[in-house]
């Protein structure tokens, strides 16, 4: 039991040190070390004893010791985990904060691991097994029911593939412990069974190691390739060719804006006159604000908050390239007002870059979704197109410094979605693609949802 007591620690420990200050992260790595207890348990009933035995060292005193070291490693497993995964799975839910009841919710589930203390264990059983069944099962079917429905009711596809792995994770483990841990040993009176949960928590770190390395898991991103991102951008750029990227990509707006009023001059119309100028202006304000933005030589780029409503944002940037979306089939879906902290010039920089990203990747038209969702503890946006689509090789670095697969156009520095995840990443959101060659481009951008932001 030894891979466990290691692996579940080091799952849990990892987690705390990702993201200590989110809730659902502190519940599951909970999880992690009250599993790990039972490991701590076994490995010293069956690996410490005996080798202190063999070696002479195990006295009267350090045996009660380990003997009471033990007991309680135990029923911390016992006790610890399904109170634990039940809390996780509810403030894990979508809807959680809207619950009433809540903020008392973690002393109420407590109740009953506290009141088990005041019933007898049968000759030999480390806990009262009959008593202790009947809010164990409840409290882990409970927890998995929560676990599906939150995967279920996910509408964002990407939010739910994070979902279902963690359900993958999570729920066949604790579905068997029921049995090895409770009602076997209550039925049977066989207080052996839970060796047998070493196979599938094998399973369960396989899947949150593989999950990890591919998608991230509950906030825990092992990718050699985020590491790089950030030392290379701050090692061999000096701010200039991220301001160079900025200043093209405005250019651009105020060239087409002027040539569409050039083209409408015989026959203005005042207000889209008005509008296209505003455009311009917009732009040429950008240009000022993100000079102003990156400080130095070290790709420093400081963030200025602000509240922002990101429906209005999102509009903004697409009412500056309105002239490339004349043969494109817009789809906006605003599930929310999507208020948040933030600094708009630079997530101005970030929409503008993804939506000419995928204007850019439907040369003949197509179709462009706009998604924007929300719950309690995230934003969501989703920018769907149906252009040429990427291979897995240029998925894989389409987040590198330099890369591009713009490689005819001379303006292009392949700095965009580098540049962009970096400003995501200091607004501490993620960033990730989708893509299928011939098929399109999808990417997910999320944001922890901050209180104190009106949604009006």
């Amino acid at each position: 039991m030894m891979f466990v007591l290691i692996g579940l620690w080091t799952i849990g420990t990892l987690l705390i040190v990702t993201d200590p200050r989110r809730t659902t992260t502190r519940w599951i790595a909970s999880i992690a070390f009250t599993g790990g207890f039972g490991g701590l348990s076994a490995v010293l009933n069956e690996e410490i004893s005996p080798y202190l035995l063999s070696m002479g060292w195990l006295t009267p005193a350090l045996e009660e010791m380990i003997n009471y070291a033990e007991r309680v490693a135990s029923l911390i497993c016992y006790y610890g985990l399904p109170y634990t995964f039940i809390m996780f799975t509810a403030v894990y839910h979508p809807d959680s904060g809207g619950w009433r009841w809540r903020k008392g919710m973690a002393w109420l589930l407590l109740l009953p691991a506290l009141l088990s203390f005041a019933f007898d264990p049968d000759v030999n059983d480390p806990i009262p097994y009959r008593m202790v069944l009947v809010w164990t099962a409840p409290f882990i079917l409970a927890g998995i029911g929560l676990l599906v429905h939150a995967t279920w009711k996910e509408r964002n596809s990407y939010l739910r593939k994070l979902r279902m792995l963690t359900t993958i994770a999570a729920a066949p483990t604790m579905f068997f412990a029921l049995f090895t841990l409770y009602v076997l040993p209550a039925v049977y009176g066989n207080s052996e069974w839970w060796r047998y949960n070493a196979w599938l928590i094998g399973f369960t770190l396989v899947v949150i190691f593989f999950s990890s390395f591919r998608y991230g898991f509950m906030g825990l991103q092992i990718s050699i390739r985020n590491q790089r991102l950030d030392y290379t951008l701050r090692a061999i750029t000096s701010g200039t060719s991220i301001l160079n990227h900025a200043i093209k990509n405005d250019v651009g707006k105020i060239r087409l804006f002027s040539e569409k009023i050039k083209s409408e001059s015989e026959k203005p119309d005042p207000e889209q006159l008005v509008h296209d100028i505003d455009v311009i202006m917009n732009a040429s304000q950008h240009i000022y604000d993100m000079i102003y933005r990156i400080q130095g030589q070290t790709m420093d780029v400081a963030l200025k908050e602000e509240a922002i409503v990101l429906t209005e944002l999102i509009d903004e940037c697409l009412a500056m390239l309105a002239p490339s979306l004349q043969n494109v089939d817009l789809i906006k879906q605003y599930r929310c007002q999507g208020a948040m902290w933030g600094d708009k010039v630079q997530l101005v920089e970030v929409f503008s870059n993804v939506l000419m990203n995928a204007l850019e990747a439907m040369p003949q038209g197509g179709e462009l979704q706009v998604r924007l969702s929300e719950t309690k503890r995230n934003i969501a946006i989703e920018i769907k197109d149906s252009g040429i689509g990427m291979d897995k090789t240029q998925l894989r670095q389409a987040f590198d410094p330099f890369y591009t697969t713009k490689g005819g156009k001379k303006m292009n520095f392949g700095l965009g979605l580098s540049y962009c995840h970096t400003i995501i990443q200091k607004h501490k959101g993620s960033m990730t693609m989708h893509s299928k060659l011939g098929v399109g481009t999808s990417v997910f951008i999320n944001f922890p949802n901050r209180k104190g932001v009106s949604n009006t």
